[in-house]
């Protein structure tokens, strides 16, 4: 009887082991380049075009709705942190391959969570916009969009932390808190908080407090605030990339990127760094960060796509301020 056992045992144990096989596979993405673009004319002679690339993940159905990146030097490349208007964070890397490509990258997607510790159950609460982070101790600031809040993490995998914040007007349904962007003060450090339906506010992290911020209006009619993020920490962190959408059924999405600095409660346009139309690649971008170079800054702008099918896309531009 023993031996009997031990037969079915090993029968059942070898098919099991393969079933298993399959959901032990870490998830991946690849860089799939776009069409080249040709005769582009960028906004800014000082801004070049320098690819196009569809995010293909591998082994996973959620890098999808992606609403902003941040990156963060790693070797020969950059981390990159992604959010989606799921309520997911996708962590992955984004290293050359030598060819003027990216190579392929393990790819983590996990639930953002709320202050109980638990994924967000439905988009509503989920419709996460846009990240800024503490460059002193790593901390995470996300806004949402349904439930319209920002939130605090100290790690992605950690529980969430609302924060209190006062002096903010009620804002139009699903056009809320598109862009999030991280202010160092001597005086105590701050958020900047961009609008969709239109208007910026500066709230204050040590009491919550937040107040209007003078902003130039819009670019053009029908453009709306999609993301905020600082150029970088390094001298200029008060220097604001402003990404703006354009949509109408008839002709599709459009993007203007703006350089805007950030003097007291007041932002000053400076330039407008780019625009997204045919022939460029376009699509719902929703999501801009920048990363230093030897002549300026390499920007990156990352897609939400219009529909749930999409990929996303990433697009990279160089844009030289030595001249």
């Amino acid at each position: 009887m023993r031996r009997l056992i031990v037969l079915f045992a090993l029968l059942f144990a070898v098919p099991a082991r393969a079933e298993l096989h399959p959901y032990l596979q870490k998830a991946s993405v690849t860089f799939r380049p776009l069409p080249a673009a040709t005769q582009t004319a960028p906004a800014n002679p000082d801004v070049r075009y320098v690819g196009g690339f569809e995010l293909e993940a591998h082994d996973t159905e959620f890098l999808t709705g992606l609403s902003d990146l941040q990156l963060f030097p790693d070797g020969d490349g950059y981390r990159a942190e992604a959010i989606s208007d799921y309520g997911a964070i996708a962590l992955f890397n984004l290293k050359p391959d030598g060819k003027g490509g990216f190579r392929g990258s393990d790819l983590s997607v996990d639930p953002l969570r709320d202050e109980d510790g638990k994924p967000y159950y439905d988009k509503q609460l989920g419709d996460s916009e846009d990240i800024a982070s503490d460059p002193k101790t790593g901390a995470h600031y996300v806004s949402f969009e349904g439930y319209q809040r920002v939130m605090r993490y100290a790690d992605w995998h950690g529980r969430g932390e609302t924060l209190r914040l006062s002096g903010l007007p009620p804002f139009p349904s699903n056009e809320g808190m598109e862009g999030l962007a991280y202010i160092r003060e001597t005086g105590g450090d701050s958020l900047l908080i961009g609008v969709e339906a239109g208007g910026f506010w500066r709230c204050a992290l040590k009491d919550g407090a937040c107040r209007e911020v003078r902003a130039p209006e819009p670019p053009g009619f029908l453009y709306k605030m999609v993301s905020l993020a600082v150029l970088d920490y390094d001298g200029h962190d008060h220097d604001i990339l402003a990404l703006y959408r354009y949509y109408d059924p008839f002709n599709g999405p459009r993007n203007i990127l703006r350089l805007m600095r950030l003097s007291g409660d007041e932002l000053v346009l400076e330039t407008t760094l780019l625009k997204i139309a045919p022939p460029l690649p376009y699509d719902n971008f929703e999501g801009v960060s920048a990363a230093p170079t030897a002549d300026g800054y390499r920007l990156y702008l990352i897609s939400d796509g219009l529909h749930p099918q999409d990929r996303p896309k990433l697009l990279v531009f160089d844009w030289n301020t030595s001249r």
